[in-house]
């Protein structure tokens, strides 16, 4: 069985269990940064393109690895732009259940069990291709979800912390210069 394996299935496990390590410090902590809300997501969205590749490489069909892609940033995105952010003097929290903030920890072992289904099968004699597709666009669907959650949070945080523009300042001019007349 290792012999099948290939230092791409090493990469996406360590991708995969990086996403979940993430994921979870990101639930634990009240308040949100911008690196930490988009670290998971994106880790996540690049194990799930490594197995969308492991698939197309397989000749397996391209185009629903897209509309997972499209359909799961749309869902994230909704869901980041519905989600109330309270502020406080400092830093910004995001007002959600306890279950609400699991999610993102559950997406994230989709992710990672669709990495250990990709896995598990390369060491199948008879390898199946339907279960290893399938497990493929689901870690394409959670970690789009994932990542336009995390964009469409991103964007808001960025929109309410922008620096106000301050009106622009007269030029200083000398008076000396403004008294004389040539």
């Amino acid at each position: 069985m290792i012999s099948k394996l290939t230092m791409m299935h090493g990469l996406l496990a360590v991708g995969a269990c990086g996403s979940i390590y993430l994921a979870i410090r990101e639930v634990q902590r009240r308040y949100i940064s911008q690196w930490r809300l988009l670290a998971p997501a994106t880790l996540g969205l690049g194990v799930a393109l490594g197995l969308a590749i492991i698939q197309i490489a397989a000749r397996q069909p391209g185009w629903p690895f897209i509309v997972a892609l499209l359909a799961g940033l749309a869902a994230g995105w909704l869901r980041g732009t519905l989600m109330r952010i309270e502020h406080d003097m400092h830093r910004p929290t995001v007002a959600v259940s306890r279950a609400a903030k699991l999610v993102l920890v559950w997406v994230a072992l989709a992710v990672g069990a669709a990495v250990a289904v990709e896995i598990g099968a390369a060491g199948m004699d008879p390898r199946p291709e339907a279960v290893r597709f399938g497990a493929a666009l689901v870690a394409m669907l959670g970690a789009a979800a994932m990542q336009g959650r995390a964009l469409a949070l991103a964007v808001r945080l960025h929109r309410h912390f922008l620096p106000r523009e301050k009106p622009p300042m007269m030029p200083r001019t000398s008076h000396r210069v403004n008294r004389r007349k040539p």
